[in-house]
């Protein structure tokens, strides 16, 4: 089992995979400061509230956009779900994804996440539209290379400006 962090501006996104297959879901605030203990005491009662597999049993992913967040997470998961392995994924991360952009660093792991998705999926260059806090465009190749994109504010913050 691996156990999925998508961490953004407003909303977390969990997901519990074995293998291809989503076995549970949820969604949490992620601008609520909590603790790497407050953080374990959350995603255990998440697990055992889904009557799901032990916890211990778990590989953990965590692709994160906020830096503060990220740390105190990784530290929770391997704490409280003592997971096998707990792996954060960034520029850094060694992955079948070429960033061909000027400073590959900058580049969010919802980014590299959505795009290296994207090609694997459909095996064909594509553009991938992510609409979250922030609205994203983004060109990656059919063999994995990122070739940049675009940041535009979210739906929320559009509509609320022109309200």
């Amino acid at each position: 089992m691996l156990l999925t962090f998508d961490v953004g501006n407003t909303e977390t996104t969990l997901g519990l995979f074995d293998g291809d297959r989503l076995h549970a879901h949820w969604r949490v605030m992620t601008d609520v400061a909590r603790s790497s203990d407050e953080l374990g005491v959350l995603l255990r009662g998440l697990l055992a509230g889904a009557d799901l597999v032990s916890p211990d049993s778990q590989g953990v992913a965590i692709g994160s956009v906020v830096p503060r967040v990220t740390a105190p997470l990784a530290e929770a998961c391997r704490r409280w779900l003592s997971p096998r392995r707990v792996s954060i994924i960034d520029a850094r991360s060694p992955l079948p994804i070429t960033l061909d952009v000027d400073e590959p660093l900058t580049v969010g792991a919802d980014r590299i996440i959505n795009t290296l998705a994207a090609s694997r999926r459909y095996d064909r260059d594509a553009i991938v539209v992510d609409l979250g806090t922030a609205t994203t465009f983004d060109c990656i190749t059919r063999d994995g290379v990122f070739l940049g994109g675009v940041i535009a504010p979210g739906v929320r913050t559009s509509a609320e400006t022109l309200f």
